[in-house]
């Protein structure tokens, strides 16, 4: 049985992806050391977080993913090593109440909390980008992030702002096991954050592999006010977490114009950038104060300014420019998936929108509009008729990819080893797919 757990519960946009890409990359070896890579996939992790945080968006899971959580905490439990560690960031939004009903789960294990921290100042700018990804319209220059007592802030202080965070995850917990991992400022070795957390989890010399890579994410100004206006015409049947996240966030932003943005980082205004500095000053004093072990220094989440433009300040002449090189990038893709065939994309819980291409057209074309871009509208309308084309096929491919998607969870449940198997979970499965699929 584990006899000692590391939780890592935040924070967004603090390398977490980083940290989760070297756990998953030498998770064979971490195994072999005695140390569980807690959740066989990383949308196990994301729905468990659902449940944990009593997320309405549960109750639209199926029964099976439903039940990530409770296969997580089984895990962990049945781990015949001593350490496990599970790591998603927004646990971070949890309430106390949540946070101290998911370690109960836990009891008679050590438990240890770990969260990691990052420059103030970047994290607000931050925030707002992923929010954009998901369909946000309201411009960076005039947005508050929702009140740090909603629950469902995922994004703003409420996750960000350490001491929040780790006074509910932390609540009970022997300061010593609450470990606070501050992101290194900029011009730092590569692998300074993973050493940070690793000694935090207790993995510091360990032989891993540190060389995964992991894309970059981030828009520029100019890209990121492009997204913000075409968000203003997206609508049916791109609705919901899951359609803005395949279409929105992971086709639009990351797959065409995160390539195309440049180096240039967001700014933030004068107010924000005061809030960011007050926010941090207070909680480098608060956190001092706590006794918790921290690695870094607290000094690397005092608010530092980012010296890019706000979106705001891009000129419609430059927006022009990039929704062209966009319009030409969706096409490739479209091809790419006409060529190939169906593909499930990067998000599993998604399934494709019908008229994806008429929207994405649409919305290109009516942000264009807003930009006064004359020729740019002219050429989308000369390519709307391949592109209903095109539409059809990738449409055609509907059937078969939810059937896929169906059979993949029975799949997943023959592949494990028979003393993980659930049976009469097994046999539902079978007969859901059976009954549904053929």
């Amino acid at each position: 049985m584990t006899r000692r757990l590391y939780l890592h519960v935040g924070a967004p946009k603090s390398g977490t992806t980083y940290l989760q890409s070297v756990l998953r990359h030498n998770r064979a070896r971490l195994r072999d050391a005695g140390v569980l890579v807690a959740g066989r996939r990383h949308v196990e992790a994301v729905r468990a977080g659902l449940v944990v945080r009593e997320d309405p968006r549960v109750r639209h899971l199926s029964p099976y993913d439903a039940a990530s959580w409770d296969r997580i905490v089984a895990e962990i439990r049945s781990w015949s090593g001593d350490v496990a560690i599970l790591s998603y960031e927004l646990l971070s939004a949890a309430t106390a109440k949540q946070a101290r009903a998911a370690l109960a789960r836990f009891e008679g294990i050590e438990v240890h909390v770990v969260f990691s921290a990052r420059d103030f100042g970047r994290a607000l700018p931050s925030a707002w980008q992923e929010r954009i990804k998901f369909a946000l319209t309201t411009p960076l220059e005039s947005w508050v992030p929702r009140r740090e007592d909603d629950p469902r802030a995922e994004w703003g202080w409420r996750t960000m702002d350490p001491t929040g965070v780790l006074a509910r995850w932390g609540d009970g917990l022997d300061p010593a096991r609450v470990h606070l991992v501050t992101v290194p400022p900029r011009g730092s070795e590569p692998t300074e954050l993973w050493t940070r957390f690793a000694r935090a989890c207790g993995l510091d010399g360990m032989p891993l592999d540190l060389g995964v890579t992991t894309a970059n994410e981030s828009l520029d100004p100019a890209t990121a006010e492009l997204l913000r206006r075409v968000n203003a015409y997206v609508g049916a049947p791109i609705v919901g977490n899951r359609e803005h996240a395949r279409w929105i966030r992971d086709t639009l932003a990351h797959r065409v114009l995160v390539p195309r943005g440049g180096k240039e980082g967001l700014g933030m205004t004068d107010l924000q950038f005061e809030e960011a500095r007050t926010r941090s000053a207070a909680a480098i004093e608060a956190l001092r104060s706590r006794g918790y072990d921290v690695h870094g220094d607290l000094e690397d989440i005092r608010a530092t300014r980012p010296t890019g433009r706000t979106p705001g300040e891009v000129d419609d002449a430059e927006l022009v420019e990039v929704a062209a090189q966009a319009i030409a990038d969706l096409l490739v893709l479209l091809r790419e998936a006409t060529l190939s065939g169906p593909t499930s994309g990067d998000d599993e819980d998604a399934e494709p929108g019908d008229g994806l291409t008429t929207r994405a057209r649409t919305a290109a074309r009516r942000a264009a509009e807003e930009t006064g871009a004359a020729y740019l509208r002219r050429r989308t309308d000369q390519m709307a008729g391949e592109i209903e084309r095109l539409e059809a096929e990738v449409r055609s491919g509907r059937v078969l990819q939810r059937r896929v998607s169906e059979l993949e969870d029975v799949v997943m449940e023959l592949l494990l080893p028979a003393e993980d198997q659930d049976d009469e979970e097994l046999l539902a499965a079978i007969k859901r797919y059976r009954r549904e699929s053929l």
